[in-house]
């Protein structure tokens, strides 16, 4: 496990957040600008010292300010990816590497070779940083970070000054990472769509306090988490196994336990999970099972939750065995549909209303 507890006071801002995640994929910290989100990073890091508390991955301790235990950054072995790379300027891109691969404390890890071919950088061996584009500079950071063989790689904001299709690279460079080296990461962002392409878990910071916390697919789908219920592209994190190869009409077919979801075109391979991200204002519910639609997508499912927002919108979770949906109403169709808590429902979804990979259609909208 990952577990967090520490404090820090720097001017009027305070910092005081605890929780405990897996040691194992990735973990997101989510919060608007000035939340505390960086700051949490740097003492994760060793860059700042924590007033108050501890911090261990698995049984290392890395903070125990009781004990007297406060490891410099370079006994931490962590991994750190900040927003510009801060790559060295006098050193090529190959040397970049090697100050990585010399701050590894033992042997295990992925090798160089490893590193440069999923990366891709194999041609900007040569290179100076100045000469390379701001994707790129994110890959050699990332690659210089694994390279140093880190227990944990901590990522702040690393999309930040990249534009859409660049980002969409990293991201799925990142999920790659994630599934092929199996390092833990904390990734820090405000971007819901980074969230729902990598995170296992969340993390929701607000004015330098854990506000929730815990698996993603928890958290997304619920009429009342902080931070992102409020939000105009709330909804909902469905997982899929893809079920069936590309059709004749371009779209393909997926489980979603037991029920069947279609969805216009994917790379997904047959038999791969996946997810899919279905904004709450493109859910729309149905009492009886209809008939004549174009909608193909028609997901039976128990109403759990009905709050109002006060804005003028509804939100309504709609459970789907040990999924939910979300679907963003007006109080007026709340009424004239009788909806209550434990009503047997039809959620209608259309094809192309499906982001997925999740994520990915967010990303291009900014």
């Amino acid at each position: 496990m990952i577990s967090v507890d520490v404090s820090l006071k720097r001017g009027d801002f305070f910092l005081d957040v605890r929780f405990e995640v897996p040691a194992t994929g990735c973990t997101a910290i989510f919060g608007a600008s000035g939340s505390g989100k960086s700051t949490l990073l740097d003492l994760m890091n060793g860059s700042l010292r924590a007033d108050r508390g501890c911090l261990s991955i698995g049984d290392r301790v890395l903070i125990d300010i009781e004990r007297g235990i406060d490891l410099p950054p370079e006994q931490r072995a962590t991994g750190w990816v900040p927003q510009d790379g801060l790559l060295f300027p006098h050193l090529t891109v190959s040397e970049n590497l090697d100050f990585g691969a010399r701050r590894s404390r033992h042997q295990r890890g992925p090798s160089r070779v490893q590193v440069i071919d999923t990366l891709g950088i194999g041609s900007l061996l040569d290179r100076w940083p100045r000469q390379l584009s701001g994707g790129e500079r994110q890959r050699v950071a990332l690659g210089r970070a694994l390279l140093a063989n880190p227990s944990i790689l901590l990522l702040d904001e690393p999309l930040a000054a990249l534009d859409a299709p660049k980002k969409n690279e990293i991201l799925g460079l990142l999920d790659r990472i994630k599934h092929d080296f199996s390092i833990p990461s904390i990734y820090v962002t405000h971007s819901l769509a980074e969230v729902l392409r990598l995170a296992d878990q969340l993390i929701l910071l607000d004015c330098g306090s854990v506000v929730a916390g815990g698996p993603v697919h928890d958290l997304l789908g619920r009429s009342d988490t902080p931070l992102l219920s409020m939000r105009n592209d709330i909804g909902g994190l469905l997982s899929l196994r893809r079920r069936s190869t590309q059709s004749e009409d371009a779209g393909f077919e997926a489980d979603l336990d037991g029920q069947r979801v279609y969805l216009p075109s994917s790379t997904t391979p047959t038999g791969e999970s996946f997810r899919a991200y279905v904004p709450a204002n493109e859910v729309i519910i149905a009492t009886e099972m209809p008939k004549g639609l174009s909608v193909r997508n028609v997901l039976r499912g128990k109403i759990g939750r009905i709050r109002d927002r006060g804005d003028g919108i509804v939100l309504v979770e709609i459970e789907l065995g040990a999924q939910r949906l979300l679907s963003a109403v007006t109080p007026a169709a709340v009424r004239s549909l009788d909806l209550v808590t434990g009503l047997e429902v039809f959620a209608l979804v259309k094809s192309v209303a499906l982001d997925a990979p999740a994520g990915f259609r967010l990303i291009e909208a900014g």
